[in-house]
């Protein structure tokens, strides 16, 4: 099947957004407010970073030809990626610490099972509802964890339980997300569906910002006590983070880009490797909110003229094309 611009340009976006996201918690100022709108605005965008790449990988999973052996290769190969990102990001992540690309290895192994049950919009609404339920029931188990907890791995037994539930991005909820794409391949919503789904979730985030300010408590923060968590990815979060993305569905879907930010898309998994190695050369960078704040959209923006050039002057060699190679091999 043709490859399509406007998934490749839903990739792209989330590519710079989590570039922004991850500069920003790198260079941010230690006095920096949490609560400002600033830093509302880029935690909120950056936070649909992840939510939007695992479900345009599940539409994709859709449209692509699951065997063992494929899939096999690519758990192999994305495990390896995932240990050369915490290679490049010592200050951040143990070794062998569990990340977003080992929920991406481990859910095309599992594919045939999710993507299976997206086919069924009754069977897809209620397995949703069971990962939200069990994903509440059993948040209170380990949602007092730190970055720390969350990164370490001491044993094999703690790594499969951070990639199955404790970890950055354990399958449970994250699985949600690629249920979530796959089931917007088969169904193809509309694009007045979509918006009408996320003004209800939009509702209902709006009840949640409503609820922190009479509670007086953050309304949004990566971890702790507030109202949308990430670390662990909470009801509250979930919920908003399922209504960001369909908003960006709606906007972006069938809508081909003329400025080459699906360049970004096609080299998702090589940007998101190697963005992490300046981040790791200048993370003792002692900024001011202002320098920051420029560094930081720089940074940002930076990776997507080069997208271009690279696409011009050479592009087959990225990891996707190694991975394409590796698994065409007899």
């Amino acid at each position: 099947m043709r490859r399509r611009k406007d998934i490749d340009q839903l990739r792209g976006v989330a590519i710079l957004l989590m570039v922004m996201v991850h500069s920003a918690a790198t260079w941010a100022p230690s006095d920096a407010s949490t609560t400002s709108f600033l830093a509302l605005i880029i935690g909120g965008l950056g936070g649909l970073a992840a939510p939007l790449f695992v479900t345009v990988g599940g539409w994709v999973t859709v449209q692509s030809k699951w065997t063992l052996r494929k899939a096999l290769i690519r758990f192999v190969f994305l495990y390896a990626a995932q240990i050369l990102v915490n290679i490049s990001a010592p200050q951040r992540f143990d070794p062998f610490s569990p990340g977003v690309l080992t929920l991406f290895a481990l859910l095309y192994l599992t594919a045939p099972l999710w993507v299976r049950i997206s086919k069924n919009i009754r069977a897809t609404i209620l397995v949703g509802v069971g990962i939200i339920t069990l994903n509440q029931i059993l948040l209170s188990g380990h949602e007092a964890l730190d970055w720390d907890d969350r990164t370490f791995v001491g044993s094999l037994l703690e790594h499969v339980k951070h990639l199955l539930l404790t970890g950055t991005y354990p399958l449970l909820p994250w699985i949600l997300f690629s249920l979530f794409g796959a089931s917007l391949n088969n169904f193809n919503p509309s694009r007045r569906t979509l918006l009408i789904l996320g003004f209800a979730g939009f509702s209902i985030s709006a009840y949640f910002l409503y609820k922190s300010i009479q509670e007086k408590i953050p309304f949004a923060q990566p971890s702790g006590g507030a109202m949308l968590t990430f670390f662990p990815a909470n009801t509250a979060f979930l919920i908003a983070a399922l209504t960001g993305v369909l908003l960006i569905w709606a906007m972006l879907e069938n809508r081909n880009s003329k400025i080459g930010i699906h360049h970004l898309g096609r080299l998702s998994l090589t940007l998101y490797v190697v963005h992490f190695i300046p981040l790791s050369i200048f993370a003792n960078l002692n900024l001011g909110l202002s320098s920051a704040s420029v560094l930081v959209l720089g940074y940002t923006l930076l990776w997507w003229p080069l997208s271009l050039v690279h696409q011009r002057l050479s592009p087959t060699r990225s990891l996707e094309n190694m991975l394409r190679s590796i698994t065409q091999q007899r």
